[in-house]
């Protein structure tokens, strides 16, 4: 996530919950993901690690990994299973074995990169874990939560739509917890465009796109999050 996390207190905050992200993005993921008994997950940037523990009690062999040792602390102690193999570092640190995975989730990580360059890094990683019938699923903030004057204000957002084509170009973003706790995020932010060129260098192709849930009953009137399901483009030519 686009936040310190290597300091313990963002950890603890972030442990908490955000609300719009349990209402909306977490049931579009799961639904997305689909049944993963038996299948191999790589969960990039798994934070404190809730969706590896979900997937693992459904029944996956869960590999997990950060870059920030206090977010793999947190996920030990409060998200730990028999079937997850959580490591600090990145995606080359698990130790997983390349062309292994059913399954690459990418929750929300993309706004923590602060360059193409590593984005695009983070896609061919992706791609050399996945088998050839695997699927990467990708969550990033819905551009219209980028747009000035928008009416939702659950997750106030600075950013200057003059930089919409700036790749990677920063902004502040913020979230309330469950606890009623506010969480501010420094992101960067990729066109779409630019994530797409991105799949297709890296070999995906866009099998489905999501767009999370209106909740008006909390104020959440904009879908907050875009989901993308990418499959290798050989799977679609055969």
């Amino acid at each position: 996530m686009g936040i310190e996390f290597q300091e313990h207190k963002a950890v603890e905050t972030y442990a908490e919950g955000v609300t719009a992200e349990e209402l909306t993005l977490r049931p579009m993921i799961l639904k997305m993901a689909g049944k993963v008994r038996g299948q191999n997950v790589l969960d990039i940037g798994c934070g404190d690690g809730r969706y590896s523990e979900l997937f693992a009690r459904s029944g996956a062999n869960v590999t997990a990994t950060d870059l920030a040792a206090p977010q793999i602390e947190m996920a030990q102690k409060k998200h730990a299973h028999q079937n997850i193999r959580y490591s600090v570092g990145d995606v080359s640190a698990a130790g997983a074995e390349p062309g292994s995975m059913n399954l690459v989730l990418a929750n929300m990580v993309v706004p923590s990169i602060g360059s193409v360059e590593k984005l695009d890094a983070l896609f061919a990683q992706a791609r050399k874990m996945l088998r050839p019938d695997g699927r990467f699923i990708i969550s990033v903030l819905h551009p219209l939560i980028l747009s000035p004057n928008q009416d939702d204000s659950d997750r106030p957002v600075n950013f200057d739509p003059a930089n919409y084509f700036n790749e990677g170009s920063p902004y502040r973003s913020e979230a309330k917890t469950n606890a009623g706790n506010t969480m501010v995020f420094n992101e960067s932010h990729f066109s779409l465009t630019k994530l797409s060129e991105l799949m297709q260098k890296n070999g995906f192709l866009i099998k489905s796109m999501v767009e999370s849930k209106q909740v008006p009953e909390k104020g959440m009137l904009l879908p907050k999050y875009l989901a993308f399901e990418c499959v290798l483009e050989k799977q679609l030519q055969n």
